[in-house]
Parts: structure tokens; sequence; C-alpha cells
């Protein structure tokens, strides 16, 4: 019995002794640690938010500008160019027997005025004499002809001051007339030959003695307008083209032309003393001339508007043709108080400014008394000086 008790007790304590399968301490393990981390992540970030610094709530920054003395007056400025008078050529034409026009000798110079009445050169030993516009100039005219051409002729000779009456007819008296003319610029009158070819069958053309003068047309230029300022003319020995120009002459002054919109073209009435300004040199002027509306050109940044043209006094340095150029309207006022516009308060239409101090803004009354980019002209008024710093709205 004895050996029987050992061996129950032996398998008791083997049996006590046998692993109990625990499969699920594994997962649990597992979902621990997992946990863990998560705490530890969140329980960071949260720390980390804290730390960051709050972004300071916007504050108003007070704006304000200094009182100033200057200027303000309503002045318009345009861009404008300078545009070259209209000029004309004058040409000369050979005679019978002359094979090339020659400049011979020349009897003015660039800048000098042309009237009618004067020597303007000499072509291939002929002299070239000006007439006055009025006088039809067509043909050659010789002993006893007559027409309207004639009667302006002989008007002409009598302002030159020279006897002639006004016949109608080339007749001795206009003859000796045409003559002291020729010999006033030292020169001897055409003569007509001692027959002239008949104008038409079964007609005969007025004769003429060889001692007669005739008036030959080729002889002769006019200027439009009888009068202009002679812009090139050619020199002695120049060979001239085939078109024959000796001379070309200004007939209207260089002007300056601007463009306006259309409500900066009240400000350029005909008669408005305007200031050019073309680098340092100043030219006080008067407009001239304002044309219709023109369309604008994008092609050229030319707006819409019309041309306001600006007369040039002739002889006026530094205004060469194409030269570009400021145009302003309005002349200047002296200096006074003057702030930013957008200084100006109102106040049931009383303007009034609110000045910066060590307390409080201090508001004062003030009267504009003109206003011009951006700014604002104040009279003088207590309370109110030069340095002081003003509110902006």
């Amino acid at each position: 019995m004895a050996w029987l008790m050992q061996d129950s007790e032996s398998m008791l304590i083997r049996r006590g002794m046998r692993r109990v399968p625990r499969w699920w301490l594994m997962p649990v393990a597992v979902l621990i640690v997992l946990g863990g981390l998560g705490i530890t992540y969140w329980a960071g970030a949260s720390s980390t938010a804290g730390m960051e610094p709050v972004p300071p709530a916007p504050g108003v920054v007070p704006v304000s500008a200094t009182v100033e003395r200057r200027a303000v007056a309503k002045q318009v400025v345009l861009s404008g160019k300078v545009i070259a008078g209209a000029q004309s050529a004058l040409q000369a034409s050979p005679a019978e027997g002359v094979d090339r026009l020659v400049v011979t000798a020349v009897a003015k110079e660039a800048g000098s005025i042309v009237v009618p009445g004067e020597l303007l050169a000499v072509v291939s030993g002929r002299p070239l004499l000006i007439l006055p516009s009025s006088v039809p100039l067509y043909r050659d005219i010789i002993h006893g002809e007559s027409g309207p051409d004639v009667i302006a002729l002989q008007a002409a000779l009598a302002t030159f001051g020279f006897a002639c009456t006004t016949t109608g007819t080339f007749d001795l008296d206009t003859q000796q007339a045409l003559e002291s003319w020729y010999k006033a610029t030292g020169f001897k009158a055409p003569t007509a030959p001692a027959q002239l070819p008949q104008e038409d069958a079964g007609k005969a053309a007025p004769k003429a003695a060889s001692s007669d003068v005739m008036f030959r047309w080729r002889e002769f230029v006019q200027v439009p307008g009888d009068t202009g300022t002679i812009a090139s003319l050619a020199g002695p020995g120049a060979l001239l083209a085939e078109d024959g120009i000796v001379a070309r002459i200004r007939v209207a002054d260089d002007s300056i032309v601007a463009r306006a919109d259309v409500v900066q073209s009240e400000s350029f009435a005909v008669g408005t003393p305007v200031k050019v300004r073309a680098g340092s040199t100043v030219l006080d002027t008067t407009v001239a001339n304002i044309s219709g509306f023109l369309e604008g050109d994008s092609s050229t940044n030319e707006i819409p508007g019309k041309d306001i043209t600006v007369a040039i006094p002739p002889g006026s340095p530094g205004f060469p043709a194409d030269q570009s150029v400021t145009v302003t309207a309005g002349s200047a006022t002296a200096e006074s108080l003057a702030v930013p516009l957008i200084a100006i308060r109102q106040d049931r239409g009383t303007p009034y400014l609110l000045i910066e101090g060590n307390d409080e803004p201090r508001r004062l009354e003030v009267k504009v008394t003109a206003q011009a980019d951006g700014w604002a002209a104040i009279a003088d008024v207590d309370g109110l000086v030069v340095g002081d710093q003003v509110k902006l709205q």
C-alpha cells in the first residue's frame, strides 16, 4: 500500500507541473504596447501645439502727412512735337538755247525773307525775279498784247515804284517800267525778236521791233502768300536737277502740335497763353488753333481728342523740327500751406484737418483755395504751420 500511495503523489506532482497553454496573452501584449505608443504621440503633439506662438492681433497703423509750403495750381501739361512749316519750291526753267541750269550767282541766303520785287538768284546767266502771286504766269508777252496777266503785271510794276499805268495792253510805258526793274537788279531786260511766228493760219501775231522789251515768263518765280523765309538755296556753281529747284521757301512758320483729350482741350482755347519746354529751353507763346475731334491711333499710342497748335515766333532758338516738347496751360500760383488732398475731411460742407499731437488729434477748420495733382492749397490759419503732422483718411 505504501508504494501505491507514493506513485499517486508522484503523479499529482507531475500533473501540477504541466504547462497550461495561454494563446491570448500575445495579442493582449501587442495591444498594450500600441496603446502606449499612441498615448505618448498624442501627449507630445498636444505639448508641441501648446508651445507654438500665437500671432498678435492686427493693430491700426496711424498714417499721417507733413504740412508743406508749395505752389498748387491747376495746370494741364501735354506732350507735343515741333512741326516744320509748309515749304514751296522755286524752280528755274531753261530758256531757249540753254542746255543746263547752273546757278551763277545768288542774291539771298538761307534764313533771308523774300518778297515780290526782289532778285532771288542768277541761273545760267539770267536773273530769277520774284513776282506777286496775283500775276498769272504762263506765257511770254510782247508789245501790243493784252489780257488779265498784263493788267496784273502793270499793277505789280506800279507797286514796285515804277511809273506804269494799268491799261491792259503791254505798251511802251509798261515796257519801260519792266526795263527799269531789270536795271535795278543789274540786268538788261530781254528783247523781242524782229518777227514772231504766226499763231495760226490766216492770223498774224503782233509785230515787235527788235528793240522792244518783252516779258519772258521763265525769268520769274512766285512765292505763295507773297512772302516767306528761305529754307535752302543752291549755291553758286550748283548744277540744278531736272526739276530745276533752286530754292525752298518756308511759307508758314514752324509750329507745335500736341494732342489733348476732350477734357484737357478745354484749357487750351485759341489765344490762351502757354509755356513750351524743350529741355532747358522755355518759350512763352499762345495757342494758335484747335482742331475738331480726331480719332486715336493705337499703333502710335495717339489718344482720341483734339490737336492743339501752338505758334513758334520766328527766330525762336532751340526748337528744331521734330523736337519733342511739353505744352503747359495755366499759370503758377504763389506758394501757400499745402497738404495731400486725402487729408481734407468734411463735416456738413466744412473742410477740416486732424492735426496730430501728444494727445488726441486736434480738429482745425481750414479753407481750401486750390486743388491740383493730389494736393490742396490751404489759406493761412492760426494753429497750422509747416511741419505739422495731419492725419490722412
